[in-house]
């Protein structure tokens, strides 16, 4: 494990300076302003699409088992296929299936097969008769697409494998071609990305010692346990979540995306990718999990912090990765796909779903290989990792509701990237 050095000058200026890992002194300088540089806390929510789901809701599309954002055409769906079924009927598309007919449509196979998941959308009761007609759309692209020209951000890097791998994201995504034996091997592109994810999660993994001097010490006889402790706990969170910040601006395609969808994948995904952090962490041994200062932090921890609502589920899910062997490479892939996932406040969610599954496959490709003879139940058991963390992430969002009531107020940037109003 590889200690963090002091921040320095990060390669993309787009993500708000308030979120950005660079110490400051003075302890209370753990819980950055919220401004965000001239956006609201609510400013990357301006643009909620119809029918969204309540968030304390764990709701999954009926077409493919991804996070459902409410209901589209007549059916609860994910973004992705509520915008693939748009495409499919304003382009009276005709697919063909390579598969047999039978796909079991999920979160892999929805991109794999068009027939089936079209099918599949008819199934669960999309209308084609509640899609807005194609020149409705065609003046909406046009929009869309002045403000793609508006704010395209600037590359970072050129010529890299991975930046190679990711230059057209509008390609159409080709079936995979197994060799003979069945297994498709890792690519030398796919490679030098997952090389990358590991070497920028172990580098964004741990504070800087710096950093931890500054985080409140743990309760000495005497004090008031429950509020000491609370304050310890959510300053190493506040560090976790920036090291989780500059690790996802880091990240193969990122840095294409529009400010405000940049924002928006961050605010989503700190606390679902916190869980895999945790889990990365936790001592089998002792139950609990060892934070950057090496402290164990067990159920009783989080229940004298006055945070015990959900230390159960996530040592639950701690015990399962670890369980089933989660090595960096996976963990690192995972928390990209996790990070790229569909969000309904997104403008380019298309441009979204396209990088999500580069990760993907280069997850596939890993799993194939490493896993045998068992790859496809593994790789199938990590998809379902993802729903899990799902869960997870609407228990923290109803926590942090819960403490307002016990009178915990959460430092401002964690009240912000995970929109709890005051």
């Amino acid at each position: 494990m590889r200690e963090r050095r002091p921040a320095s000058p990060c390669c993309c200026d787009c993500v708000p300076h308030a979120w950005h890992c660079c110490p400051t002194p003075g302890r209370e300088d753990l819980s950055p302003l919220s401004s965000l540089n001239g956006y609201s806390a609510d400013s990357c929510d301006a643009k909620k699409k119809k029918g969204a789901a309540p968030r304390q809701q764990e709701e999954l599309c009926l077409v493919c088992g991804d996070r459902a954002s409410g209901y589209h055409y007549n059916a609860l769906t994910c973004e992705g296929c509520k915008g693939f079924f748009r495409r499919s009927i304003t382009k009276n598309a005709v697919y063909q299936c390579k598969y047999g007919n039978n796909c079991e449509i999920d979160m892999y196979m929805r991109r794999k097969c068009q027939e089936c998941r079209l099918k599949k959308c008819l199934t669960v009761g999309m209308r084609p008769e509640c899609v807005v007609p194609e020149y409705q759309c065609a003046v909406k692209r046009k929009e869309k697409k002045a403000q793609k020209d508006k704010d395209k951000p600037n590359s970072t890097t050129n010529g890299s494998p991975e930046v190679m791998m990711l230059k057209d994201i509008d390609a159409k995504v080709e079936p995979e071609r197994p060799l003979s034996n069945g297994i498709k091997p890792v690519s030398p592109e796919q490679e030098e990305l997952i090389h990358r994810l590991v070497y920028f999660q172990n580098e964004y993994e741990s504070p800087s010692e710096e950093d931890l001097r500054r985080v409140t010490s743990q309760p000495t006889e005497g004090e008031d346990q429950s509020d000491v402790r609370f304050r310890h706990i959510t300053e190493i969170t506040i560090l976790t979540v920036q090291l989780i910040v500059e690790f996802a601006k880091r990240l193969p395609g990122f840095d294409k995306l529009l400010r405000e969808d940049q924002i928006a994948l961050l605010k989503a995904c700190s606390s679902e990718v916190m869980m895999f952090r945790m889990a990365r962490r936790y001592d089998v041994n002792s139950d609990s999990i060892l934070f950057a200062n090496n402290q164990p932090y067990t159920k009783d921890s989080y229940n004298l912090a006055g945070m015990g609502e959900t230390i159960e589920d996530m040592l639950r899910f701690c015990r399962q990765m670890y369980a089933m062997k989660v090595d960096n490479a996976e963990y690192a892939l995972l928390t990209a796909i996790v990070i790229f996932s569909e969000r309904p406040s997104l403008v380019e969610g298309w441009k979204v779903e396209k990088i999500q599954e580069i990760y993907l496959e280069a997850l596939k490709a890993y799993v194939d290989n490493r896993r045998r003879p068992k790859s496809g139940t593994i790789f199938a058991k990590l998809l379902s990792v993802l729903t899990e963390l799902r869960t997870l992430g609407n228990q923290n969002s109803e926590m942090c509701f819960s403490l307002k009531l016990k009178n915990k107020k959460l430092p401002p940037f964690l009240a912000e990237i995970w929109d709890v109003i005051p």
